[in-house]
């Protein structure tokens, strides 16, 4: 557990060694990149969802179809 700790604040150390060294600007264009990021994923995954819906419906009515040729 200790070497748990002592990963943590050596990585808290390297975080604020690098907020020092970069500029306002450059963090906000970081920042702004992060969240572009995460509403296209959040936007992918809606789409894939929806095309799985799609999909179950498509094979719902396929099903119908089949069914009640028979």
């Amino acid at each position: 557990m200790e070497i748990r700790r002592i990963a943590q604040a050596l990585g808290r150390l390297g975080g604020l060694a690098r907020a020092r060294a970069i500029s306002p600007e450059r963090r906000r264009r970081i920042a702004a990149q992060g969240g572009l990021a995460r509403a296209l994923s959040r936007h992918a995954a809606r789409r894939v969802e929806a095309n799985f819906r799609t999909l179950a419906a498509v094979d719902a009515l396929r099903r119908a179809y089949q069914a009640r040729d028979r």
